[in-house]
């Protein structure tokens, strides 16, 4: 029974959740905003030559989007989110919050990679709610 309780204290620290949470958005954002996501470019150009005209068509891999502040926003709110799980209510659900929406507005972009950080932060606010409803 003592075991139990320790395990189930260790899984309802919002602390835990907080920082996991943290982990997971920080992550790919800050890799992202460094590298870049992988895009293509294609240009064309048109020689003449003695039989007439020839169009030459290149493609190529490009990194685009690197050093994107969009992407600092997730590490910023996922930072508010965290120590709000380890200090105080408002911030750790406002930063939740933030990032759960922001993760779901750029759904098609990064936000499939942050939707698994951004819910284990709401989880970890929710903790931070119940613990404190609990002491008090």
């Amino acid at each position: 029974m003592k075991i139990m309780r320790k395990i189930t204290s260790f899984l309802q620290n919002p602390v835990i959740y907080g920082i996991l949470g943290f982990i997971l958005v920080a992550s790919p954002s800050l890799y992202f905003f460094f590298a870049g996501f992988p895009g293509t470019s294609v240009s064309q150009t048109w020689n003449q030559t003695e039989s007439g005209m020839n169009k030459t068509i290149v493609t190529e891999t490009v990194w685009i989007g690197a050093f994107n502040p969009y992407l600092l926003i997730f590490v910023i709110g996922a930072a508010v989110a965290a120590w709000g799980c380890y200090r105080s209510i408002p911030m750790a659900l406002i930063g939740s919050l933030f990032v759960l929406a922001y993760s779901i507005l750029a759904m098609f972009s990064i936000g499939m990679l942050l939707l698994p950080g951004a819910i284990i932060l709401l989880t970890g606010a929710v903790f931070k709610t119940r613990k404190a409803r609990i002491i008090i």
